[in-house]
């Protein structure tokens, strides 16, 4: 560092360092070796000077170190008060920034801006959105509803026999119909109950007799069969 960072404070406690140095029958080489400190820095520190220092926490640092090697203790000098580094490292790269360029980084920090605010609206948007498309469902049916829908589409996933099964006895091929056929000796524990959803679209029958779904469908136009017979 060229600039000066010495005062009379700095000086006076810098005599305090070399004192107990040699009160301590210690040279600033021997420091230097046994503190594994620069011997820049102990003379700088000794004499007051800190310019030698690239920043102020550098300099705080081997000061603390220093003063705790000689086990003493100094109030370390405001020389950076009215010379902070850090205000210094910021404003001169900005000074060295052409001006003619300083529109387009504006222009460009502006665009950056609304790109932000433009995405985050869309995440917004598309959250509330998404709720609003499934609080009608939430609202309008009850959860006894909803598992009845449940149960309908599990229902429909056992109706689909294995392969093997079809391919062995294949079930009568009627559009749109849903008939029950024995084909062997079998058992159906009782009593058991289809449940359909949109029971207007289904037609089905047992042992030659139409299944009635849509008599006691529910407003959501499922249905529940109970067979008590065999």
């Amino acid at each position: 560092m060229t600039e000066n960072l010495k005062s009379a404070r700095s000086a006076k406690i810098g005599k305090v360092f070399k004192v107990a140095r040699k009160e301590l029958g210690l040279t600033k080489v021997e420091v230097s070796n046994t503190a594994f400190m620069n011997i820049r820095y102990i003379n700088a520190i000794e004499s007051g000077d800190y310019s030698v220092f690239p920043s102020e926490v550098f300099a705080r640092a081997y000061f603390t170190k220093y003063q705790d090697f000689l086990s003493i203790e100094c109030e370390f000098p405001p020389l950076y008060e009215n010379n902070n580094r850090q205000d210094k490292i910021i404003k001169e790269p900005i000074a060295k920034i052409n001006p003619s360029l300083m529109p387009i980084i504006k222009v460009a920090g502006f665009l950056v801006i609304i790109i932000i605010v433009a995405a985050y609206i869309n995440i917004s948007f598309s959250k509330e959105t998404k709720n609003n498309d499934q609080s009608p469902v939430k609202e309008n049916f009850s959860n006894n509803e909803l598992d009845k829908i449940d149960e309908a589409i599990n229902f429909t996933n056992l109706i689909e026999a294995p392969a093997n099964i079809i391919e062995e006895k294949p079930l009568i091929n009627t559009p749109n119909k849903l008939v029950l056929s024995f084909f062997d000796e079998c058992w159906i524990e009782r009593p058991f109950k289809i449940v359909v959803g949109n029971a207007e679209a289904i037609e089905a029958s047992y042992n030659g007799n139409n299944i009635d779904f849509i008599t006691n469908a529910n407003r959501l136009n499922v249905s529940t069969v109970i067979f008590n017979d065999e």
